[in-house]
C-alpha cells in the first residue's frame, strides 16, 4: 500500500470507528489527552529510522539498496531486524502479548509510520500472522505525517524510544547512532540530551565514541558495517580508549605520573595500537587497558621507554602482517556472491589467527615492565624475580637458539657484571655475606 492510500484509508478508518481510550501526551510542548484507536496492522508501517535497529539497517544498506517499509519484502526484513535485536527479550513479550493483549499503546503519524511501538507492533504482526487473520495495533494517531513536521516528531520518537526510563535497554551503539543521526538533522546536542533525558556531556560522549567507532571500521575496511561491533562486543574497550585519549589530549587536566609529553603522532600511535588490539578479540578482561591506561604506573603510554619499545615492536611486526593481507576489495572479487559481513568477518579472523599469539605475549612482557617500574624501589624483589624468569627458560626449544636470544643474553650478561662490579666496590666480595 502506498503511503497516499495508507493515509487515506487510515483517515476513513478513524472518521467510522470510535477511540477505545484517551491517554496523555505531551507534544508541541503541550500535555494533552489524545484518543487512541485500534488500527488494523495493514495499516500501520515501521519506521526503518527506528533507534532500535539503526545499526541493522545502515549495515544493510551500506550493500543493498534503501529499505522501503511499504514494500512487503523490505517489510519483512525489518521485522527480522527488530526481532533479532533481542530476541530472548522479544520470545518473552511475544508470549505475553498472546496471553494478554497489548497493554502499552503506540504512537503513529496520520499516515501510520509507527513513531513509538515499533517491537510491540512487530510482535503483533508475527502473531497476525500465526494466526492467519489480521490484527491490531492500539495507537495515539498523530495529526501529521513524519514529512510535515519533522524536527517535533523526531523529538516525540526519541523522547518515547530513548528517554524513558524502562527504555534503557537499547543498545548503545544504537544510541551512539542515534545521536548522530539527530546531529545531521539539525538538532544541538542540548536539545538530543533534554530528549534522551541526558546531560549534554554524555551525549558529547556518545558522538565521541562513534566517531572512534567509525574511524576503526574504516581502518579495517568496514565502513558502514555497524553490525560487526555488536557482533563482536567491542564497546567497552572503545569507551575506555576515548576516556584516555581524552585525557592524553589535556581535555581533563594533567595526568599524575606521566614522565614524557607525547606529540599529536604519538597519540595517533596509541589509538591505532588499540584499534589492533580490539580488531584481534582482546578486551578489557585480558589486559589490554595496560596500553593506554591514564593511572600511575597501570599503562605503558605513561613511561616513554616502555611505549617506545612495545610501538616499535608492534608495528614492526603488525605492519609485516598487514602488508600479505588481502583488501576486502580483492576478496569480494575471489568471493562472488558472499555477503560483505561474511567476507570481512572472515578477514578478520584471519587476522587474529596471525596475530594474537604475539600480541599477547608482547602485551603480557610489557605488563611485567610496568609492575618492575613499579617496584623500582624494590631491587631484591626484582632481581629475584628476574633469576626465576631466566631459570625458567627451556634450553631446548628452538626459539633459544635464536639470534634475538643471544642478542638479548648479551645484553644480561653485561647489565649483570656491570652492577656486579658496582656492588663489589660498595660491599666487598659476595662471599664475606654468607653466600656461595
Amino acid at each position: 500500500m502506498t503511503p497516499e492510500k495508507r493515509l487515506k484509508e487510515l483517515q476513513k478508518y478513524i472518521e467510522e470507528h470510535k477511540p477505545i481510550t484517551h491517554a496523555p501526551l505531551y507534544y508541541k510542548s503541550k500535555n494533552n489527552q489524545f484518543p487512541v484507536y485500534e488500527i488494523p496492522l495493514e495499516f500501520v508501517v515501521f519506521n526503518q529510522f527506528n533507534g532500535r535497529i539503526g545499526s541493522y539497517i545502515k549495515t544493510y544498506e551500506k550493500e543493498n539498496e534503501t529499505l522501503n517499509a511499504s514494500n512487503p519484502d523490505d517489510e519483512e526484513k525489518i521485522i527480522d531486524f527488530l526481532w533479532s535485536s533481542d530476541v530472548a527479550r522479544n520470545e518473552k513479550t511475544l508470549k505475553d502479548l498472546e496471553a494478554k493483549g497489548q497493554q502499552q499503546f503506540g504512537i503513529i503519524t496520520k499516515d501510520g509510520v509507527v513513531i513509538d511501538g515499533n517491537r510491540r507492533c512487530m510482535l503483533l504482526k508475527k502473531l497476525a500472522s500465526k494466526k492467519k487473520e489480521g490484527g491490531y495495533f492500539q495507537a495515539i494517531v498523530l495529526d501529521e505525517t513524519l514529512d510535515s513536521n519533522s524536527k517535533e516528531i523526531r523529538r516525540l520518537e526519541t523522547t518515547y524510544q530513548m528517554g524513558v526510563d524502562e527504555k534503557a535497554d537499547y543498545k548503545p551503539i544504537e544510541k551512539y547512532l542515534k545521536c548522530k543521526d539527530l546531529i545531521n538533522e539539525g538538532f544541538t546536542e542540548a536539545e538530543i540530551a533534554t530528549f534522551m533525558n541526558e546531560d549534554e556531556s554524555t551525549i558529547k560522549k556518545y558522538l565521541g565514541i562513534l566517531n572512534l567507532l567509525e574511524e576503526y571500521l574504516e581502518s579495517i575496511e568496514s565502513e558502514g558495517l555497524y553490525t560487526r561491533l555488536e557482533q563482536e562486543k567491542v564497546e567497552g574497550p572503545f569507551v575506555d580508549l576515548h576516556n584516555y585519549l581524552s585525557r592524553y589530549n589535556g581535555e581533563d587536566g594533567r595526568i599524575q605520573g606521566m614522565n614524557w609529553n607525547p606529540d599529536p603522532d604519538d597519540i595517533d600511535d596509541l589509538k591505532t595500537i588499540y584499534f589492533d588490539y580490539i580488531r584481534a578479540g582482546f578486551r578489557a578482561a585480558s589486559n589490554i587497558r595496560f596500553i593506554g591506561n591514564t593511572a600511575k604506573n597501570k599503562g605503558a603510554f605513561t613511561n616513554e621507554q616502555i611505549w617506545k619499545n612495545f610501538s616499535k615492536e608492534h608495528f614492526d611486526f603488525v605492519d609485516s602482517i598487514k602488508k600479505k593481507e588481502k583488501s576486502v576489495e580483492d576478496m569480494q572479487e575471489e568471493r562472488p556472491g558472499e555477503s560483505l559481513i561474511d567476507i570481512v568477518k572472515a578477514r578478520d579472523e584471519k587476522f587474529v589467527d596471525n596475530v594474537k599469539n604475539d600480541f599477547k605475549n608482547k602485551l603480557n612482557r610489557t605488563v611485567h615492565h610496568i609492575d618492575s617500574v613499579a617496584d623500582s624501589g624494590k631491587p631484591l624483589e626484582l632481581t629475584k624475580r628476574a633469576l626465576n624468569a631466566l631459570n625458567s627458560i627451556d634450553e631446548d626449544t628452538p626459539e633459544f637458539k635464536s639470534k634475538e636470544v643471544q642478542i638479548i643474553m648479551d645484553e644480561i650478561r653485561k647489565f649483570s657484571e656491570s652492577r656486579s662490579r658496582f656492588l663489589k666496590k660498595t660491599l666487598g666480595p659476595v662471599n664475606n655475606y654468607g653466600h656461595d
